[in-house]
């Protein structure tokens, strides 16, 4: 809906009466109101793995067969992913769409654009297995992936420039017709190392390198190592991980028509490196990852709604502690997350966000389990992106900043055998704890307060 014309219509102080809000949610004034989005998908995924092998017999002291045991040592793999994406625009308000968007492309009245796009993946590979012998150490494979890709967008029928173009619609950015059909033929090779049996070391590796099409030059190669070791009678695993890729921008990044927005780009190349580690002790309910990540060439999509490629570099440092305290039937789940950008005009992110939740867990006549509690989101101001509806895409803005507001919830959760049941209490401080300025991104704000409960009942056998 574009957002809310006027914020100070949820931020104002003579809304909240007595901690009770006087808004009425039906009536918010908004951008858009005839506006529509609709998204639909479907996937279809098949794996399959047919192992070859040795059969190893166990004999006794009369040289007799006593069990037989098959050994798989190789394994040929093919993999069938199918995906399905469509995406439509509408708006039916002239007045409306002339306000809020400064281009049409299209159609200066109306708005009724269409996206469609759709890839069939065949993965096919072989694998040694891991542990089959005393010198199998580690599980190798080799893959190679094959993709097409079908792209649909908003017919462009109109003429380029002159007298047949209506002089009401916008001037294309660009000099030539934009196909609205595009095919991709994609073809990959890759190769992967393993080893999950060891008691002091495991790892993994894989690695892919794009041969033909838009993936030609393309390089990912993400992989972890961690092991485990004992510290005051407790068992605490570290790991180790990392990533690297130098990926094309997606095709609709360079090629883009709608009747608002319209693009060709030529983005080159995206860089990413991210190196980090995991710390985890079970018995203190601890678990620490540190992380560190350079991007170059990061796309993103700037103020005016448009994709933007930054060509230097930006670098993303992350910390991320949880922490579960027990006390009998007192637990208290807490998350906290540093996390800071070189550019936030390019990346924003929040310094700090939170999350706690307060509960006590406990059984009545050891056949109703009980959860009642209270839980927290917060997270500090930060020029949070703001949403544009004809691309459903977000955008970096500069001007507004949002967070520094607590969400809490209250909750009773009730198990009894299959069933379910919960009672929820959402925005429980509105108007009590915190301002009202509860706004999520720009113009949107959170949900007010509300209450609600349920049934859920599981009837697997």
């Amino acid at each position: 809906n574009g957002g809310i014309t006027d914020d100070l219509y949820i931020t104002d102080p003579a809304k909240i009466q007595g901690g009770v809000s006087t808004i009425n949610p039906k009536s918010i004034p908004t951008y858009l109101s005839a506006a529509h989005s609709r998204v639909r998908g479907q996937q279809f995924y098949m794996n399959h793995r047919y192992k070859v092998g040795f059969w190893k017999e166990t004999r006794d002291e009369n040289d007799s067969v006593v069990a037989r045991e098959y050994v798989p040592v190789s394994s040929f793999i093919w993999t069938l992913d199918y995906k399905d994406s469509r995406h439509r625009f509408t708006n039916t308000s002239s007045s409306e769409g002339k306000e809020y968007w400064a281009n049409h492309y299209l159609d200066a009245d109306a708005t009724c654009d269409r996206t469609k796009y759709n890839s069939l993946r065949n993965t096919i590979g072989i694998s040694l297995l891991e542990g089959f012998n005393k010198y199998a150490k580690a599980g190798l494979a080799a893959f190679v992936t094959h993709e097409i890709r079908h792209y649909w967008q908003t017919p462009d029928t109109l003429a380029i420039s002159g007298d047949d173009r209506p002089a009401a619609l916008t001037p294309y950015p660009f000099e030539s017709r934009l196909a609205h059909k595009a095919n991709e033929n994609l073809l990959y090779v890759g190769a992967q190392l393993t080893k999950q049996q060891g008691h002091l070391l495991n790892y993994e590796a894989t690695a892919n390198i794009g041969l033909i099409g838009p993936a030609a030059g393309e390089i990912k190669i993400d992989g972890n190592a961690s092991t485990r070791f004992r510290l005051l009678g407790d068992t605490v695993s570290v790991k180790a991980y990392g990533l690297f890729s130098n990926t094309s921008a997606p095709y609709l990044m360079n090629n883009f028509i709608s009747n608002h927005f319209a693009w060709k780009n030529d983005f080159g190349k995206i860089r990413r490196l991210r190196l980090g580690g995991i710390l985890n002790i079970p018995h203190t309910g601890t678990n620490i990852n540190v992380g560190v990540e350079n991007i170059q060439n990061h796309i993103y999509f700037n103020a005016d709604g448009l994709p933007t490629q930054e060509s230097g570099s930006v670098q993303v440092f992350s910390i991320r502690a949880q922490q579960n305290l027990r006390w009998r039937a007192l637990n208290w789940d807490n998350t906290i997350i540093y996390q800071t950008s070189t550019n936030d005009a390019v990346i924003p992110l929040p310094r700090l966000a939170v999350y706690s939740n307060l509960y006590l867990l406990f059984r009545v006549a050891r056949v109703l389990k009980v959860q009642l509690g209270v839980d927290c989101d917060y997270y500090t101001k930060y020029k949070a992106p703001a949403y544009q509806p004809a691309t459903m895409a977000f955008c970096n803005q500069r001007e507004i900043d949002c967070g520094n507001y607590p969400f809490m919830t209250a909750y009773l959760n009730l198990k009894l055998s299959r069933a379910r049941f919960f009672v929820l209490f959402s925005h429980v401080n509105q108007g009590l704890i915190g301002d009202n300025n509860y706004f999520s991104m720009p113009h949107y704000p959170l949900n007010p307060r509300r209450f609600q409960m349920g049934v859920i009942v599981d009837f697997s056998n």
